[in-house]
C-alpha cells in the first residue's frame, strides 16, 4: 500500500502543486470577512471532492467559518484528525496580484505558503492518497479555522476543535514545520490583556497636588507585570503597547496598556492569572482607577509522555520509510494543538510543510517537503495499530 501511496503522490506533484497555489492565491485575514468566505467555500469544494463529508459551521456570528469533515465513517479504528487554519496575517493584496511563486532553489513564496497552507494541501492529498490506494481501516477527519491568527472570537472554535479530536487515535496540526524537520511536542499558551488606569487630570506647574497621575500608577502595574516573568518556568511577561497622555504641562487623567503572557504550564497560568487579578485590584496612587479586561486564553500544548510518545512512533516511521530522523522542539508560538490535546488524544504540531520566517514577507516553504511529509503522514496512519500510548 505504501509503494501505490508514494506512486501517488509522485504522479500528483504538479495537481498538489497547483492546489497550493490556488490556496495561497486566495488571501486573506480574520477580519476580511468575504475573504475569509471566498477560502472556506474553496476548502469545501475540495475536500468535498476528495471524497470528505465536510461542512462548515459559524461558531459565532463574527468569526470566520469552519470546516469539518470526516472520510470513512464507521471504520473499526479509531479516527485520526488533521487541524489547522486557513487564515493569514496580511491583507488581502499585500503582495499584489497571484503571489504564490516557486524560485530557482526550490522554495515556494506567498503569504501563508507556510504558515498553513502548506500544510492543508498536505492533509488533502494524505486523504486523496490513502483512498486511491484503497486503506479502510480508520475515519480521517479534518477541522480547518479561520481565525487563529489572532482572530477576537477564536475562543468559540475551541468546543468544535475538543468535539473533533475527542476519541481519535491522535491529532496531526498541519503548522509550521521547522525547517531542521522537527516535530512539535509542546507550545506555550498564551494570555492577553488590556487595563485601563483612570486618574485626575491638573495643571502639573499651578495645580500639581490636586492631580492623580495615571501614567505613574501605569507605571507601577506595569514594573509589577514584568516582575512575574519566570523563565525556569518557562513563564515570560511581555508589556507591549502603552498610549496615555495628551500635554506636557497636564497631568495625566488615562493610561492604557496592552500586555500578553506566555506560559509552558497550564497550572502557573493559573497562578499567574490570580496574582494579575490581584495587582489590578491594587492601587498604588489614591485617587486612581484601573479596569482590567483580561483576553482570551488558548491554554497550553503541555509536552507530555503522551505526545513524546507519539513523536517516537513517527520519529520510527519516518526512519522506516526513508525519509529521515526527526527532531523535537517546543515552541514559544501558540496553536490549536491545544484545543485537540486538551480532551487527552494524543497530538502533535508543526506536521505541515517545512520553512522559515513566519508572519513576514520573506515567509518561504521548501517544496520538496510537500511531498515528503505526505508520504510521512500516510505510513504513520497506515501504521498507527502498531502505536502503543502510554
Amino acid at each position: 500500500m505504501q509503494k501505490a501511496i508514494e506512486a501517488y503522490i509522485d504522479s500528483h506533484r504538479e495537481e498538489i502543486i497547483e492546489d497550493w497555489r490556488a490556496l495561497v492565491n486566495l488571501e486573506g485575514r480574520a477580519d476580511e470577512p468575504e475573504a475569509m468566505d471566498a477560502v472556506a467555500a474553496h476548502l469545501l469544494e475540495v475536500f468535498s471532492a476528495a471524497g470528505v463529508n465536510c461542512r462548515l459551521e459559524r461558531p459565532h456570528p463574527e468569526a470566520p467559518q469552519v470546516l469539518v469533515g470526516e472520510i470513512g465513517t464507521g471504520r473499526p479504528g479509531k479516527p485520526v484528525l488533521f487541524g489547522g487554519h486557513y487564515d493569514t496575517v496580511f491583507k488581502k493584496g499585500t503582495f499584489g496580484p497571484s503571489p504564490f511563486r516557486i524560485d530557482e532553489e526550490g522554495k515556494a513564496h506567498g503569504p501563508g505558503c507556510l504558515d498553513m497552507k502548506g500544510g492543508i494541501i498536505i492533509a488533502l492529498y494524505v486523504i486523496k492518497a490513502l483512498e486511491a490506494a484503497g486503506y479502510n481501516e480508520r475515519p480521517l477527519r479534518v477541522i480547518l479555522c479561520g481565525d487563529e491568527e489572532g482572530g477576537v472570537h477564536h475562543a468559540a472554535t475551541g468546543p468544535l476543535f475538543h468535539q473533533m479530536a475527542e476519541g481519535c487515535a491522535c491529532a496531526l496540526n498541519m503548522e509550521t514545520g521547522p525547517i531542521n524537520n522537527s516535530l512539535c511536542v509542546g507550545r506555550k499558551g498564551a494570555m492577553m490583556g488590556t487595563f485601563i488606569v483612570h486618574g485626575v487630570s491638573a495643571h502639573s506647574g499651578n495645580n500639581f497636588e490636586a492631580g492623580r497621575n495615571a501614567i505613574v500608577e501605569a507605571a507601577h502595574k506595569m514594573l509589577a507585570l514584568d516582575a512575574m516573568t519566570d523563565l525556569e518556568k518557562g513563564t515570560a511577561m511581555n508589556v507591549a503597547v502603552v498610549n496615555g497622555g495628551k500635554l506636557w504641562s497636564q497631568i495625566p487623567d488615562y493610561c492604557k496598556v496592552d500586555f500578553s503572557c506566555r506560559f509552558a504550564k497550564a497550572s502557573e497560568m493559573e497562578h499567574v492569572m490570580k496574582e494579575i487579578e490581584t495587582l489590578m485590584a491594587t492601587t498604588r496612587i489614591d485617587g486612581t482607577t484601573t479596569e482590567y479586561h483580561p483576553g482570551g486564553s488558548g491554554g497550553v500544548f503541555e509536552q507530555n509522555d503522551t505526545n513524546m510518545a507519539l513523536w517516537a512512533f513517527c520519529n520510527q516511521v519516518s526512519q522506516e520509510l526513508g525519509l529521515g530522523e526527526m527532531g523535537h522542539v517546543f515552541l514559544g508560538g501558540g496553536s490549536d494543538a491545544v484545543q485537540m490535546s486538551s480532551v487527552g488524544t494524543p497530538t502533535l504540531c508543526s506536521c505541515g510543510v517545512l520553512g522559515e520566517w513566519n508572519h513576514t514577507d520573506r515567509e518561504y516553504a521548501v517544496v520538496e517537503s510537500m511531498f515528503t511529509r505526505a508520504k510521512l503522514w500516510c505510513g504513520v496512519v497506515q501504521k498507527l495499530n502498531a502505536f502503543q500510548c502510554p
